[in-house]
């Protein structure tokens, strides 16, 4: 980047250099100026009122809400409202009843256990022998003699 800016600035003394040599004799007098004077014609405006026959009716728009969303959220304070306690005192009558003894004479019949004797008959399996095979072993001798 330095490099570019370094040859644009040296790029822009030259070119300078280059026009103030042409214009104080230095090079050679190419470029001359010259005076011509001109007539040009300047239009004049003239203000015109046309009218209209009947007035017609421009309608006029009446301005919408549109919500816009907010960039941030908006907090708006709401006044809430503050509890206060409320202390009243009520008195409320309250008929209590007064116990009294109640002498009754009641009649039911009452049943005292008596031991009955009883007899039962559980019937026991006895299991019947059954026969087994018992193994015999005889001894078997490998030897010559016998």
């Amino acid at each position: 980047m330095d490099n570019f800016a370094c040859i644009t600035l040296l790029f822009v003394f030259v070119t300078v250099h280059a026009g103030y040599e042409e214009g104080h004799g230095g090079g050679h007098d190419i470029s001359h100026t010259v005076e011509v004077t001109k007539h040009v014609p300047v239009p004049v405006y003239t203000h015109e009122v046309v009218k209209v026959p009947q007035a017609l009716p421009v309608p006029i728009p009446k301005p919408v809400a549109v919500p816009v969303p907010q960039p941030y959220p908006v907090h708006v304070k709401v006044p809430q409202p503050i509890a206060v306690p409320v202390i009243k005192t009520i008195t409320i009558p309250v008929e209590k009843p007064v116990p009294y003894k109640v002498e009754k004479e009641v009649h039911y019949h009452i049943e005292k256990p008596v031991p009955v004797p009883v007899e039962k008959h559980v019937p026991i399996k006895i299991p019947k022998p059954v026969p087994v095979k018992v193994p015999v072993y005889k001894v078997v001798y490998h030897h010559g003699k016998h």
